[in-house]
């Protein structure tokens, strides 16, 4: 049996970093020296604290969570960060739990335009007894409508509004919002765009006048996989402390501390590198579904540019559904994921939705541009129009990825020795 372990985990290894052209929204890849800190004496160690901690052999975990804090802290001009957060949905659930008791309603997204699934009925807001209500989605812009919105936030008058979506193609209108919204707290779930954001190529949530941003650290920001919590400067500090309270002895115990040295040479090498490695993700994103309409693929938005994030969205509908064609995508190894589109069912996104989404993000870490973007997209069209063997175009994205095996936008090890 322990052979049969090491070989799934030599053939992820082999499978995914090397041969497959990693396409999903939600998905990155660490970079050498982050990597190589992930593992160390914080796994396997706890570090519960409020204003104090509450075990002792915490000081050195202390101060790796004080440096990330400030990384980012500095970078978003806040005092107000919290890193312990374990994944994206587990942050929306501390400010869930901050704000809001059973029986609550507030404003979110809604499931098929584009919400993740923790601020619905199917997800953590459910487990907190809350009641999620959609906001009204402008299904030709993809975007918010807020005029309709308004009507809703004047008639409900919610202690909480989320913004931010798994499905995330352009800027949400927080100026406008911000202007209706009253004493509602403004929640921007920035888990997919946080890299830009990070980067300043999408939108600056807290000077448009979002009150906090949760988002997930491994998407378009290429960290670990976890979750942290940001507040505006001029944050209430009483509310604060109520975030802070429920992340813990709220929520969270053990915050897996481990992945916070991976987490802080993120941030650092984003800081380097994240302005021109954010900008290509960009044009990557347009590149490619420009191509992909091009080719007959329909490719939502085109009126629009298609998109101004990491995201491409598909309707396959007519090709067999998000399913069906997620499926056969994976035979030729490459990975994307079905997704339900606005005029799909809830009940549709986790059976055979309408369509697929997928992301950039991992393929221009790994060095591809436009040209690349161009040639992924006559991969698409073989195993989906031309009806080729996926087999056979399996073979063709493995020698392709042959030539994009080194991770970009992180600093070099070669010639670099860090002791760990």
């Amino acid at each position: 049996m322990l052979n049969k372990v090491l070989e799934v985990v030599k053939m992820q290894n082999l499978w995914r970093r090397k041969q497959c052209l990693n396409m999903i929204a939600s998905e990155n890849v660490l970079s050498p020296l982050a990597e190589k800190l992930y593992i160390s004496d914080f796994e396997g160690r706890y570090n519960e604290h409020d204003e104090e901690c509450h075990y002792q052999g915490t000081k050195y975990a202390m101060e790796i969570e004080n440096i990330v804090n400030k990384i980012f802290g500095e970078k978003f001009s806040t005092p107000f960060v919290d890193c312990r957060p374990i994944a994206g949905a587990i942050a929306n659930l501390c400010v869930y739990h901050a704000f809001l008791k059973p029986g609550d309603v507030f404003i979110a997204p809604g499931l098929t335009a584009g919400a993740h699934v923790s601020s619905t009925e199917y997800g953590i807001a459910s487990v907190k007894g809350l009641k999620s209500i959609s906001a009204f989605f402008d299904f030709e812009r993809f975007v918010l409508d807020v005029d309709k919105t308004a009507l809703l936030i004047e008639k409900l008058n919610p202690k909480l509004i989320m913004l931010g979506r798994s499905v995330f193609l352009f800027p949400e209108p927080i100026k406008e919002l911000r202007e209706i919204a009253g004493d509602s707290i403004i929640v921007y779930d920035a888990a997919h765009v946080f890299g830009l954001i990070y980067a300043n190529e999408f939108q600056s949530p807290f000077e448009e006048g979002a009150d906090i941003i949760t988002a997930s650290t491994h998407k378009t920001f290429p960290g670990p996989q976890g979750g942290i919590i940001l507040a505006k400067a001029d944050f209430d500090e009483q509310k604060w402390k109520k975030i802070q309270r429920a992340i813990f002895p709220g929520v969270i115990s053990n915050h897996h501390i481990h992945r916070l040295p991976a987490l802080a040479v993120t941030a650092l090498e984003m800081n380097e590198f994240g302005e021109s490695y954010a900008k290509q993700i960009i044009k990557n994103a347009k590149c490619f579904a420009q191509a992909l309409y091009e080719l007959g693929f329909n490719v939502l938005c085109e009126e629009y540019g298609f998109t101004n994030s990491h995201q491409i969205l598909v309707d396959v509908k007519n090709l067999g559904g998000g399913k069906i064609v997620a499926e056969k995508l994976e035979k030729a190894n490459i990975i994307t994921n079905k997704i339900a589109l606005p005029w799909d069912k809830d009940k549709d996104a986790t059976q055979n939705p309408s369509g697929i989404r997928i992301g950039v993000q991992e393929l221009t870490r790994w060095g591809m541009t436009q040209s690349e973007m161009k040639e992924i997209a006559e991969f698409f069209k073989k195993v989906l129009i031309d009806n080729q063997d996926p087999s056979k175009v399996k073979q063709e994205v493995i020698e392709f990825r042959k030539n994009f095996q080194e991770i970009k936008y992180a600093f070099s090890l070669e010639g670099e020795i860090y002791e760990v």
